[in-house]
C-alpha cells in the first residue's frame, strides 16, 4: 500500500497544469462531474485541496471510493430542519449512495435514518493556510460531527495540505491524536492545541476507524502482524493506562523489583520476536499459496484470551494453554535472542509461581492489539520505552537518557558506514547504537555494536532496544559500580578488567598474557558528567582505579575530578588510529581555567573536527550546559603536521533544538517544538504532513558536511565519504 503523502505528490504531478478534475466520487447527486480545480492567475483553489485529498485517500488504499460522498446534505434533526452540509462525507458502507437518491428524490424517512446511523466521518476543506481553523471547527466540523449516530465517528479539516484530525467519542470532541488534547477528556477548544497539524500517518483507515466504531469482539487468535494497531498519539492515552496497570499487577505482587523488570523485559522480547517471525513468515508465503497449516502458522503466538485472563487458579485449563502458548514462543525465541532470553524458559520465569504467571499475562493484555515493529520509532519510545526506562533507572547513579534529535544529530555528523564497529561505553538503553542502526537502512552490521553500562535494567532495555531496532547481535554489557571506566572489551568481545599495579597513567595495552584490548572505528558517548556528579578518591582502592588514567594524575582539582574526563580518555585510548568519536560534555570541561591541562591533553592525542554548544537544561534536571566534541585519532605524524598547517575547527553553537523539557511523576517528557511561519505565523510542515520542528541541527550537518570537504583528505574521507 503507497503512503498518502506519496500518492498527494502523484496527484500534484498529473495536475499541477489542469484546470479541470473529473469528479471520482459523487459530487452531491451528480456522478463524474467536472470541478474547477484553479483560481485566479491559475493558482489552486478550495477544489484542488479538496480532489487531492479523496485522491490521496483513496488511491493510498486508505478508504475505498465507494463510501466518500462529496457535498453531502440532509437535515438537522427531524426531515422538516434546515439542511446541514458536509464537503465531504464518509459513510460504513457502499449502499450509502442509493440512500442519498432516495432521500433527495423521494424523501424516504427510512433513507434519511439510514444515513444518520452510517456515517462515520466528515470532512471540512479550505485553502486559507490555517487562518480560521478554530472557527472552522467550531462553527462548521463539530456541528457537523453532532449530527453523527454512532459512538465515534472522525473529523477532519484539510486546509492548504495542512491536515487536523479530530474526533467524536460519545459526546466528547476533541483531537484523535490524544497528546495534542492539554487536558485529556477535559480540554475544550483553547485546549486542543490547534496550532498544530497532523502528518499524513495518523489518518486511520476504514479498517482502523470501523474498529472503534463498532467495537467488534476480535478473535486474538487468528491474527497476524497487519491486523495490529500501529503506535502512535491517538493510542497514547490507552497505551499509558496500559503501562499504569503492569506497573500496578508488578507492585501488587511484590514484585517492582529486579526480578519483575527482567520478566517484564523479557516478554517484551517475546512481543518483537513474535511480530518479526510473523513478518517473515508472511513473506515467505504468498497468500494464494497458503495452505491451511501455513496459515496457522501466520497466527501470532502473543495473545492471552479473556477465559485465558479470567483463571481461578494456575491448575485451570485455560491458563495453562496460555502458559504452555508463551514457554513455546520464549523456547522459539530463545534460541535466536540468546544475548536476552535464558536457554532455559524457566531460569527467570517460575511458571509455577502465579505473581510471575499474573505480570506475563498483564503484559501481553496491554501490548497485544499493538504493533511494535511497524510503529513510528518517536512514538514508541516517548509513549513506552522512556516510560519503562524512567521508572526503572537507578537515580543515585545520576542517569538520564538523550533525547532522540540529539542523537540523530550526532550519529549524521559521525556518519558511521559499511562494516565499522561502533561502542557506546555508558550505552544506558543503547540509543547512539540503534540511531546508527536505523539511519543506515540496516546496512551496518549490528554486530559490530558494542555497549557497556552499570546499571543491568538498562542493558536489558538496550538489548531489547537493539531488537527492535536491529537483528539483535548487538553486544552489550552489564559490570557494576565503575562499569566502562575499569572493564574493556577485549578481542575475543569479553570485557577484562583492567589491574591497577599494571596500567597505571593510561598505559593499557600493558598485559602479561596474550590479552589485547579492543579498539574501535567508533565512539558515541553521552557519559556522566559535571561537577555534581564527580569521582573522588574515598579509599585507597579508589585511588589506585584512578590512577590508571592520564587525566586523574594530570588535572584533578584536588581529590575529585569531573567523570566526563575520564570518558573522554577513556574514549581515546579505545579508538582505532584514525577511528573518531562524538561525545557530550559539560561546557567547562572545553571552557574554564580549571579543565586547562586536560585540554592541552586532548589537543596533544586527537585532531578536533567540530565543537557545538547546546542550550542549558536539554538533558531535563541537569542543568548544565553542555558541548558536542567531535574528533578524531590521526597518528602522531599526522597530528604534528596539522598543528604546525594551524588547522581549522568548524565551531557552531545550537540554538533551536525541537523541543523542550517537561518532567511528571519522574518520567521525562520531551515535547515538540515546531517553526513558525514568520509571515502568516503558522506551524510549517513538510511535505509527509509533519510538523516542522524548530531546530538547527539539519542545516548544521549540511554546513559542516560543505566544510569538512574543504578539509584535509583524512577528514573529509572519514565524515563525507
Amino acid at each position: 500500500m503507497r503512503k498518502f503523502y506519496e500518492v498527494k505528490l502523484e496527484f500534484d504531478n498529473l495536475y499541477k497544469n489542469e484546470v479541470i478534475f473529473t469528479a471520482i466520487v459523487p459530487v452531491n447527486l451528480t456522478i463524474n462531474k467536472q470541478c474547477k480545480i484553479k483560481g485566479k492567475n491559475n493558482t489552486n483553489n478550495e477544489e484542488y485541496y479538496k480532489w487531492q485529498f479523496i485522491y490521496s485517500l483513496i488511491y493510498s488504499g486508505l478508504y475505498s471510493k465507494d463510501v466518500i460522498g462529496v457535498e453531502v446534505s440532509f437535515p438537522k434533526g427531524n426531515k422538516e430542519s434546515n439542511p446541514i452540509r458536509f464537503d465531504a462525507a464518509i459513510f460504513d458502507s457502499s449502499d450509502w449512495f442509493e440512500h442519498y437518491r432516495k432521500w433527495h428524490e423521494e424523501r424516504n424517512a427510512i433513507s434519511l435514518e439510514w444515513l444518520r446511523k452510517h456515517l462515520i466521518g466528515v470532512i471540512e476543506f479550505k485553502n486559507e493556510n490555517s487562518k480560521s481553523i478554530e472557527s472552522v471547527y467550531n462553527v462548521q466540523l463539530k456541528p457537523s460531527l453532532k449530527e453523527v449516530e454512532s459512538d465515534f465517528a472522525i473529523g477532519i479539516i484539510y486546509d492548504t495540505e495542512k491536515l487536523y484530525l479530530f474526533k467524536k467519542t460519545s459526546n466528547l470532541f476533541l483531537r484523535l491524536d490524544d497528546s495534542l488534547n492539554l487536558k485529556g477528556d477535559s480540554s475544550t477548544i483553547k485546549e486542543l492545541s490547534l496550532e498544530i497539524p497532523d502528518g499524513y500517518y495518523k489518518i486511520p483507515s476504514f479498517e482502523q476507524l470501523l474498529k472503534r466504531i463498532t467495537n467488534i469482539e476480535i478473535d486474538v487468535t487468528k491474527r497476524t502482524i497487519d491486523d495490529l494497531e500501529v503506535i502512535s498519539g491517538s493510542y497514547s492515552k490507552q497505551l499509558s493506562e496500559g503501562i499504569h496497570n503492569i506497573l500496578k499487577v508488578m507492585d501488587s505482587v511484590s514484585m517492582k523489583n529486579q526480578r519483575g523488570y527482567e520478566i517484564l523485559i523479557q516478554v517484551m522480547a517475546l512481543k518483537i520476536f513474535d511480530e518479526k517471525q510473523n513478518e517473515e513468515l508472511k513473506n515467505k508465503f504468498l497468500q494464494f499459496y497458503q495452505t491451511k497449516d501455513e496459515k496457522e502458522k501466520l497466527d501470532l503466538l502473543f495473545y492471552i484470551t479473556k477465559k485465558e485472563r479470567n483463571y481461578v487458579s494456575l491448575n485451570d485449563e485455560n491458563i495453562q494453554e496460555f502458559i504452555k502458548r508463551m514457554r513455546t514462543l520464549y523456547n522459539k525465541a530463545a534460541a535466536k535472542y540468546h544475548y536476552i532470553l535464558k536457554k532455559s524458559d524457566s531460569e527467570t520465569i517460575i511458571w509455577e509461581k502465579e505473581e510471575h504467571v499474573k505480570i506475563i499475562a498483564a503484559i501481553v493484555e496491554q501490548f497485544q492489539n499493538y504493533t511494535f515493529i511497524k510503529s513510528e520509532k518517536s512514538d514508541l519510545y516517548q509513549i513506552v520505552f522512556y516510560k519503562f526506562a524512567s521508572e526503572f533507572s537507578k537515580a543515585d547513579k545520576g542517569q538520564f537518557l538523550t533525547p532522540l534529535p540529539i542523537i540523530d544529530f550526532i550519529v549524521r555528523i559521525m556518519n558511521p558506514r559499511n562494516n565499522e564497529s561502533i561502542i557506546d561505553p555508558t550505552s544506558g538503553i543503547a540509543d547512539f547504537l540503534s540511531v546508527s542502526y536505523v539511519n543506515s537502512k540496516s546496512t551496518l552490521d549490528d554486530g559490530n555494536f558494542y555497549g557497556c553500562d552499570n546499571d543491568e535494567n538498562m542493558i536489558m532495555l538496550a538489548q531489547l532496544n537493539m531488537l527492535l531496532n536491529g537483528d539483535g547481535n548487538a553486544i552489550l554489557k552489564y559490570r557494576p559500580s565503575w562499569g566502562s571506566i575499569t572493564w574493556k572489551f577485549d578481542e575475543r568481545n569479553d570485557l577484562v578488567r583492567l589491574i591497577p599495579s599494571m596500567h597505571k597513567d593510561g598505559n593499557w595495552d600493558n598485559w602479561l598474557d596474550q590479552t589485547k584490548l579492543k579498539k574501535f572505528d567508533i565512539v558515541l558517548t553521552n557519559p556522566p558528567f559535571g561537577e555534581d556528579r564527580k569521582i573522588e578518591a574515598k579509599t585507597s582502592s579508589d585511588k589506585e582505579i584512578l590512577e590508571m588514567y592520564h587525566l586523574w594524575n594530570e588535572s584533578r582539582c584536588g581529590n575529585w575530578i569531573d567523570p566526563g574526563l575520564l570518558f573522554l580518555e577513556n574514549t581515546y585510548r579505545i579508538l582505532e588510529e584514525h577511528g573518531r568519536m562524538g561525545i557530550v560534555l559539560s561546557n567547562s570541561i572545553a571552557s574554564i581555567d580549571r579543565w586547562k591541562k586536560a585540554r592541552e591533553w586532548l589537543v596533544s592525542n586527537m585532531r578536533i573536527v567540530a565543537l557545538f554548544d547546546l542550550p542549558s537544561n536539554i538533558f531535563a534536571d541537569t542543568g548544565v550546559n553542555t558541548t558536542i566534541i567531535v574528533a578524531y585519532k590521526p597518528t602522531s605524524k599526522e597530528l604534528e603536521k596539522l598543528k604546525q598547517q594551524d588547522y581549522e575547527i568548524f565551531i557552531k553553537k545550537i540554538n533551536n533544538i525541537g523541543y523542550e523539557v517537561r518532567t511528571s511523576k519522574r518520567v521525562k517528557y520531551y515535547n515538540p517544538i515546531y517553526k513558525i511561519n514568520p509571515v502568516t505565523f503558522d506551524v510549517e510542515i513538510d511535505e509527509k504532513g509533519n510538523p516542522i520542528l524548530e531546530e538547527d541541527f539539519t542545516k548544521t550537518i549540511s554546513d559542516f558536511k560543505d566544510w569538512c570537504l574543504s578539509q584535509e583528505k583524512t577528514l573529509s574521507d572519514l565524515f563525507v565519504k
